[in-house]
């Protein structure tokens, strides 16, 4: 049997808010050549009956407790076989229907790139505002050293990047023991062997919604062992940086 070039796992706990998007941006894709498996912590809420909705476009549904987020996403990937794997959290939705199509083409293309970083996208409900910006450019000792968080350089932003299953084993997957830093961890990992591409491309857009875990930075922070800032004056550094790579890039390809 052929393996499929994508695996998307999402991880749900109670998540029925706003699941039914997530799951009909990557069921609605222009290509099919992806695997999608959904973790269920056994939410309480309708979240099993939103999922049992769309199983017949689902590869696997797992569904028993967790140890939070990052043992479910390691249960996840272990049933994947593709060669690109990526997340995609319960609040949140892929950009367009051409998503994978487009970045399939890319990595067909550079298939010596095993860890990209797509256009940063966010939704923000209260507004009722959404915007799409550059990929950041995240240097490789930046995220060696631990400063890819929003104190230092900024965080990477989890929807708008994939990597691949090779890359992902090789580490090792996700350090469960952490219940918001995961990626923290993961992303430092991996620049101990390669570094992110910015890769001007959509992927994921985040959806920002009063209530959601990512709000509660104090606790991310207990985890990394630092200090939470007032003023991340590095991050804004980081975007201009980015602006100003992008630019010199699209200048180079006239």
């Amino acid at each position: 049997m052929e393996r499929p070039f994508f695996s998307i796992v999402t991880p749900v706990s109670n998540g029925e808010r706003y699941l039914e998007k997530t799951i009909t941006s990557i069921l609605n894709q222009s290509i099919k050549d992806y695997e999608y498996i959904i973790v269920d912590n056994r939410s309480s809420d309708n979240s099993k009956k939103i999922i049992e909705k769309y199983l017949s476009g689902i590869t696997k549904f797992i569904s028993e407790k967790d140890d939070g987020m990052y043992d479910a996403l390691n249960k996840g990937f272990s049933n994947c076989n593709g060669k690109y794997f990526f997340w995609l959290n319960s609040d949140d939705f892929l950009k367009n229907d051409y998503v994978l199509e487009n970045i399939k083409k890319f990595l067909m293309s550079n298939q010596n790139i095993n860890w990209i970083n797509c256009k940063t996208s966010f939704k923000y409900e209260k507004m009722k505002f959404s915007i799409s910006l550059f990929p950041y450019v995240y240097p490789r000792q930046i995220i060696k050293n631990g400063f890819a968080h929003n104190c230092g350089w900024g965080f990477i932003q989890q929807e708008s990047t994939m990597f691949s299953r090779d890359l992902f084993n090789k580490v090792g997957g996700f350090n469960k023991n952490y219940k918001m830093a995961g990626d923290f961890y993961l992303w430092k990992k991996f620049s101990e062997i390669s570094k992110p591409y910015p890769l001007n491309l959509p992927l994921g857009v985040q959806r920002k919604w009063d209530g959601q875990m990512q709000k509660n930075l104090t606790f991310y922070y207990k985890e990394l062992n630092k200090n939470k800032c007032i003023i991340p004056l590095l991050k804004y550094f980081r975007l201009f940086f980015s602006f100003i790579y992008f630019i010199v890039s699209k200048v180079k390809k006239l």
